[in-house]
């Protein structure tokens, strides 16, 4: 198993169910850190998808 690979992503999948149990099980300061721990993945997507690594051939 590549650890580059499968790093990240299990990273934010365990920010993404950390931020989903504040949101359900928390209430006050975890739902300021549900949301901030829920906008992670979703801020990784968009900077990865205007910046993408690959570039293509043209």
């Amino acid at each position: 198993m590549n650890r580059k690979v499968w790093g990240i992503p299990l990273i934010l999948a365990l920010i993404t169910i950390f931020g989903l149990l504040a949101a359900l099980l928390g209430t006050g300061v975890w739902y300021i850190l549900s949301w901030i721990t829920l906008i992670i993945p979703i801020v990784t997507i968009v900077w990865k998808c205007g910046n993408p690594t690959v570039k293509s051939k043209s």
